[in-house]
């Protein structure tokens, strides 16, 4: 009888060495796929940053008028011309670029996450977007050269546009586990705001 007991208790024991070794591996597993999607997040916020920064100090670049260099001037939506590629015709005119960035829902989302992509459109070329990260914030703030703020949307004040600010959050396209509670799920993050952004161009017209 006490070796029967022995081994149903022994095989309690094992079970549970094996149930805490796979809730272990679990846990591993899914701090490793958290970790590598915060990483992706966070790589890809950066290389849209950058892309976003070296536009924007552009807008109305070699301009005749830096207060027409602004197209559209939307809270989500901004187009505008520059001189991006210094090219200049005859008699030394500069062959102005057009560049655009806007965000539109992202072809591949999961339900209830309806993030959407951010397109950069330059010229008459199609747009490209943003692969493998769902924009959940693309906001454009506008300020005059006083630090007042200027409506968005309305053309006729774009000429008073001196300085910007760019707001992005980015996430996953799937949940991850949490970082700080490793018995839920969310989505990986990484948010950036770039105050008062300046181009110079722009700040020069009176």
């Amino acid at each position: 009888m006490s070796v029967m007991l022995d081994l149903i208790g022994s095989m309690v024991v094992a079970s549970f060495v094996i149930l805490f070794g796979l809730r272990l591996n679990q846990s591993i597993a899914g701090s490793r796929d958290a970790s590598m999607a915060n990483l992706n997040v966070q790589q890809s916020l950066a290389d849209v940053v950058r892309s976003v920064e070296y536009d924007f100090r552009k807008i109305g670049f070699d301009t005749p008028d830096p207060s027409r260099s602004l197209a559209i001037a939307d809270s989500g939506h901004i187009k505008f011309y520059a001189n991006m590629q210094r090219r200049y015709g005859p008699g030394g005119a500069p062959l102005l670029d057009s560049v655009e960035w806007f965000t539109a829902p992202a072809p591949v989302s999961s339900a209830g996450h309806p993030v959407k992509t951010l397109y950069r459109k330059f010229d008459e070329d199609e747009p490209v977007g943003s692969a493998g990260m769902g924009i959940t914030q693309f906001a454009i703030t506008y300020f005059d050269q006083d630090g007042q703020a200027v409506a968005p949307g309305v053309p006729s004040l774009y000429g008073k546009i001196a300085v910007i600010e760019v707001t992005l959050n980015v996430e996953s396209l799937y949940k991850v586990q949490d970082a700080v509670n490793g018995d839920t799920t969310a989505y990986a993050a990484a948010y950036w705001r770039q105050t008062r952004m300046t181009s110079r161009n722009l700040r020069r017209h009176g």
